[in-house]
């Protein structure tokens, strides 16, 4: 349910039209629907490169409060279940549990959608909100962190009571920050390979065509590389990522559609199990494309020191993504900034309440950093006593569960994970094991963005008459 009609109304220019950007729009819309919105894109049109991503209960628990349940499960998968296998056999070493257990646990589904979908059903909920409005062609050159203005390539100055920045990992608006205007982006010591198979050529390999009939997402892990694939697109398309945890060859930071030798990735996988070299022989010439993972290393803060200026999504702190969480951070960045500014009783206030909201978030952003960390760890072990001593961990994990499902049946099994739901664990450094992910995914960003308010700014929701 909206908190419309929160906080005092603004006048707010967003920078970005990616997900991050909208989903800006359209949290700030949506906690006060007087806030006057202009999102500005650089591009003429939507631009979101085709690639699968998983959302989470942390994140599918916003999108629904935000309306977009329906639409979204036109175009989302729900897997039942990761299984995570070894790379030589196919050996299975552990699962996590999807669907229907992630709704018992957390109380919401856990998605899989090809990005462009996702950006669709954004913009789609963004042009029936009368206060927001979107200029594509619009590209912004710098801003004054001290005003908020934002000055186009055209030379137009659009002033604004806040900025909102969601221009992603290059970020123009970061370098206008004093505290961050030396903080680049730094390439990461693995590059992926991504491409996406059609159903109708998933279909034409007994191999593979058992994937598409099965509920089932799947990762490979082995030494110096895994693969992750799973079913985006109403099940028309199949995400395929290998990851290899050392530096790419001329494949610039930030390039998420560089061609790539696909002669070279089929060669990564060619002593795998045929399961996964099925899947490198489907993927065809121009199909496939590398990406170079970067970090944006930890900024002194989010905002301006005049709380004018806010960044949200990658232009903040873009992640690895191995905790399949660069979507769900962007979008619990925006859903808490509106939760925040639904404080505000005053313009003059903006510094300290943009100032706390920093703060929150950046707390939270950091841990999750050292998770991904964590698990891209985990998913490259070279084969060996730390690979088996991991593998021995999540055998018993599998174990527990297999032994479970078998012992009480849907039902009863759904009483019990009801029952004995894990503890948030935040010490725990992987989502492989059930108190890291109840700490990932149980997180509502928003009933925490209103307690830390409550609590260390000592303000209630500033309801307007």
């Amino acid at each position: 349910m909206s908190s419309k009609g929160l906080g005092i109304p603004l006048k707010i220019t967003v920078i970005g039209a990616g997900m991050a950007g909208l989903s800006s729009a359209i949290a700030l819309s949506d906690i006060n629907p007087d806030h006057q919105i202009t999102v500005l894109e650089s591009n003429t049109s939507l631009s979101e490169f085709g690639a699968g991503l998983q959302l989470f209960p942390n994140s599918t628990r916003i999108l629904h409060k935000w309306g977009l349940t329906p639409s979204l499960e036109q175009v989302a998968f729900q897997s039942s279940h990761m299984s995570v296998r070894r790379w030589e056999d196919n050996t299975e070493l552990s699962f996590n549990m999807n669907n229907p257990t992630s709704t018992w646990l957390y109380g919401w589904p856990q998605w899989q959608v090809y990005r462009p979908d996702l950006q669709q059903v954004l913009f789609e909920r963004v042009k029936q909100l009368p206060n927001v409005s979107v200029v594509f062609g619009k590209s912004v050159k710098s801003v004054d962190h001290e005003t908020g203005t934002v000055y186009t390539a055209d030379d137009e100055a659009i002033e604004a009571d806040l900025t909102v920045a969601a221009d992603g990992i290059w970020s123009k608006t970061r370098r206008c920050l004093p505290a961050s205007k030396d903080v680049a982006p730094t390439p990461y010591r693995e590059h992926n390979y991504r491409a996406v198979i059609p159903r109708s050529r998933m279909l034409s390999n007994p191999i593979t065509a058992s994937f598409m009939a099965s509920p089932e997402a799947k990762t490979w892990v082995g030494p110096g590389a895994f693969v992750l694939a799973y079913t985006v697109a109403s099940s028309e398309l199949y995400n395929v990522v290998i990851g290899v945890p050392r530096p790419s060859e001329g494949v610039p930071l930030g390039s998420w559609n560089h061609p790539a030798d696909i002669e070279t990735m089929r060669g990564l996988v060619s002593e795998w199990c045929e399961e996964v070299r099925a899947l490198a022989s489907l993927i065809q010439e121009g199909e496939c494309v590398s990406w170079t993972l970067g970090e944006v290393a930890p900024i002194p803060s989010y905002v301006s020191a005049s709380g004018r200026v806010a960044l949200v999504g990658d232009a903040a702190h873009a992640l690895l993504p191995h905790a399949a969480q660069g979507a769900g951070m962007a979008i619990e960045d925006t859903a808490s900034l509106a939760e925040f500014l639904g404080f505000l009783k005053s313009k003059e206030d903006l510094s300290k309440v943009m100032g706390a909201w920093s703060r929150f978030r950046q707390a939270r952003v950091e841990h999750l950093r050292s998770i991904s960390c964590g698990n891209a760890v985990d998913m490259t072990l070279p084969d060996g006593e730390r690979q088996i001593a991991r593998d021995a961990k999540w055998n018993a994990i599998r174990d527990i569960q297999r032994s479970q499902l078998a012992e009480l049946g849907p039902e009863k099994i759904k009483e019990k994970i009801i029952r004995e739901r894990p503890a948030p664990d935040p010490a725990c450094k992987s989502t492989f094991e059930p108190g890291g992910r109840m700490w990932v995914n149980g997180f509502d960003v928003s009933e925490e963005s209103r307690k830390f308010c409550r609590e260390h700014l000592g303000l209630e929701l500033s309801a307007r008459m």
